[in-house]
């Protein structure tokens, strides 16, 4: 036998089109993104952008990415509660700067305070990057209970002065897709990637109250108050419908969820959770009492609530709050919930 040969395969020489196939059998992110990192005849065999994958459990972001008078080396931390670990990613695009919510797989990163010009959507994992209107242009308004249609005085800088909630309608690749903020203090922006400025999406407190979530989903703005659930037409701001909620919902803490079969109420009373689905044909809440196949996910910051009504195969039933999931290295750090994605 000649001592100079290899007695391990050369595993970068298989065919491309098996290395594809083996790679489609991959189901973790994490294990996907391993595979793409063996060899470059592997990652060039498979897709960058994978639709295979199933949705991902969510990790926790630290918060506190950029410290005043420290050099930032933009090494960012995400920990996966699952499999107990954290994975550190590189992303030099955010140095200096805080990340204000997530959704879908991308952050949202500006610089400390919002008055940076600097205001990009980005995915860790593919470095794609699209950019948004700068916090410190004059807003529109959407909803006709603003005179001036492009208000200066009232908004002249958007501040972020603490976290928010994101959304957006459909691939941020298309020209119609809408990105929407919902601030803590009770201000809803949104706009359509490539659009020079933000725009304000009026909300009447007076009848209402407070407003407590925002969420958008089908073309619609969901608006929960107190008492009850506000609809707006994105495409007919000035058409409002109002749902007053029979019974009244008591509780807490409410929080607005996105799942695959369309909008939810969680209303929390300390460790009490319940689950209505909003309908509207007719309008009325249905009390969902069997949540065993839905897992929640939640973040008390509003930085992002998740109804992941398609993990199915886990075992239901339960409530992730981040205050409870994130380890204890991390002391009293804010974090935000993140699911990460290729696409």
């Amino acid at each position: 036998m000649d001592g100079s040969a290899s007695v391990y395969p050369d595993w970068s020489h298989l065919p491309q089109l098996v290395v594809q196939l083996i790679s489609e059998k991959v189901k973790s992110i994490i294990d996907y993104v391993r595979f793409r990192a063996v060899c470059q005849p592997w990652r060039s065999a498979s897709l960058s952008k994978p639709c295979h994958l199933p949705p991902q459990l969510p990790w926790l972001i630290k918060l506190q990415w950029y410290i005043y008078g420290k050099k930032d080396d933009g090494i960012r931390l995400f920990y996966d509660p699952w499999e107990s670990k954290i994975h550190k990613i590189h992303l030099p695009e955010t140095n200096d700067m805080n990340c204000y919510a997530s959704y879908r797989g991308w952050l949202l990163i500006a610089a400390t305070g919002g008055r940076s010009r600097k205001v990009f959507l980005i995915n860790p994992l593919t470095r794609s990057r699209i950019d948004l209107p700068p916090f410190i242009t004059p807003v529109k308004h959407l909803g006709g209970f603003c005179d001036n249609p492009c208000d200066v005085a009232s908004y002249p800088y958007i501040y972020f002065s603490t976290t928010c909630k994101m959304t957006f309608s459909m691939d941020l690749t298309d020209p119609d897709c809408l990105v929407m903020l919902f601030l803590s203090w009770q201000v809803i922006l949104c706009c359509k990637v490539g659009d020079p400025c933000w725009t304000q999406v009026d909300v009447c407190f007076n009848s209402l109250g407070n407003l407590i979530d925002v969420t958008y989903y089908n073309g619609r703005f969901y608006l929960l108050h107190k008492k009850a659930m506000e609809i707006i037409e994105s495409n007919k701001p000035k058409e409002r419908t109002v749902y007053n909620f029979e019974p009244k919902i008591e509780a807490i803490y409410k929080y607005l969820l996105e799942g695959k079969s369309g909008v939810y109420i969680i209303a929390c009373n300390f460790f009490k959770y319940d689950l209505y689905q909003f309908e509207e044909k007719p309008l009325k809440l249905k009390q969902i009492k069997d949540t065993s196949n839905t897992i929640f996910f939640l973040d008390r910051h509003l930085s992002l609530a998740l109804c992941s009504d398609v993990w199915n195969s886990l075992d239901g039933g339960s409530r992730y709050m981040e205050d409870f999931c994130k380890p204890p290295a991390w002391g009293q750090a804010w974090t935000l919930w993140f699911q990460p994605s290729f696409l």
